[in-house]
């Protein structure tokens, strides 16, 4: 099969590990590398045998697709060209910095048939692939993903930084639209939000909260599910997948928990047995398998077959769409001056 010819645009922290994987697989030609610090890009082209370009527009001739990993706010302008060419672009999360320029992106990949997937990693995470397959129809959905300040991504606040993250998974898991959004958020270094919560109400009935913040000393990425089947945790970090669900008895007479109540008539020993008899606990470790290598693997095969990614640009429209949501919901009440704004129409 024919390689796939691809560049990488920008190669900052998080772009010069798209370089390094593209320039090891076999049926991928890393054709160059564009940034326009002269020094980082030969770097980085040097390390990985290609060539370093100054400018987008010096590749595009080259390629059949771009992976795009500059600041968001650059995301529109630099994918555009690409996109209008038919070209394929990987564009990093978020899509955009802004939901009007995400959906311009978007409605340009459609009209001119150019493949558009975007950087949502954590749908590659084995330990959420495996969370997805053991999972019931969601209930209730907890995501609380914690960093420490960076110092990048300082153009976007923490819901485009690190809650787009989970708003991705909970469409995902629910595959259900969200009715409404309550949220609210804080400023501690700026210029945007550091900090962010919000309870999302899905159409199938699901309700759902998700937590984020980079202000946090320790980091923190887990999805806790309750659903028709248990309960199931996944620690996005450690990898590790727990799932908490009544036993077979249990789970086909529910009505049996008040036989098991009246035969145990001390309350302490009752207690003691529920984990360990009536409600069975299973802990799996998922595959180590790096996320964004999937992920590119996934950009790769969706050239090669014409098929769409896993994460295609209405996906990430999507979770654009609630994010606006979410913060628009942060101007309405006021954490830190205690001040209540007037609801913003798009919030219900």
């Amino acid at each position: 099969m024919k390689r796939v010819k691809l560049a990488v645009i920008g190669v900052g922290a998080l772009g010069q590990h798209h370089a390094r994987i593209l320039s090891g697989m076999s049926d991928v030609e890393l054709v160059g590398v564009v940034d326009a610090r002269e020094t980082q890009g030969r770097m980085i082209a040097e390390k990985h045998g290609t060539r370093w370009f100054a400018a987008a527009a010096e590749v595009q001739p080259l390629v059949d697709g771009v992976i795009v990993a500059v600041p968001t706010v650059l995301h529109g302008d630099v994918a555009k060209p690409f996109l209008e060419a038919g070209l394929a672009v990987l564009m990093e999360k978020p899509l955009a910095h802004d939901l009007d320029t995400a959906l311009r992106l978007h409605r340009l990949s459609q009209f001119r048939h150019a493949l558009l997937q975007v950087g949502h990693v954590e749908r590659f995470n084995p330990a959420f692939e495996l969370l997805q397959q053991q999972s019931g129809r969601p209930l209730y959905i907890r995501c609380q993903r914690f960093s420490p300040y960076s110092f990048r991504s300082v153009d976007i606040g923490v819901v485009h930084d690190l809650m787009i993250h989970d708003i991705d998974l909970v469409l995902a898991l629910t595959g259900s639209d969200v009715v409404s959004v309550d949220a609210f958020g804080a400023v501690a270094i700026g210029p945007h939000e550091d900090m962010a919560s919000a309870r999302l109400r899905m159409s199938c009935g699901a309700i759902v909260d998700l937590t984020a913040s980079r202000l946090n000393p320790v980091a923190e990425r887990t999805v806790q599910v309750w659903s028709d089947r248990g309960f199931a945790a996944a620690d996005l970090q450690s990898r590790q997948v727990t799932n908490w669900a009544p036993c077979a008895a249990i789970a086909a007479n529910p009505m049996m928990v008040h036989d098991v109540i009246a035969a145990t008539p001390n309350p302490l020993t009752l207690k003691d047995e529920v984990f360990a008899k009536w409600i069975t606990r299973d802990v799996r470790q998922a595959a180590s398998d790096d996320a964004l290598t999937a992920e590119l693997r996934d950009f790769v095969g969706s050239i090669q077959e014409r098929r769409r990614p896993r994460v295609s640009g209405a996906d990430a429209v999507a979770a654009m769409e609630v994010a606006d949501r979410v913060l628009s919901g942060l101007t309405c009440w006021s954490w830190q001056s205690g001040g209540v704004r007037e609801r913003d129409a798009r919030v219900a």
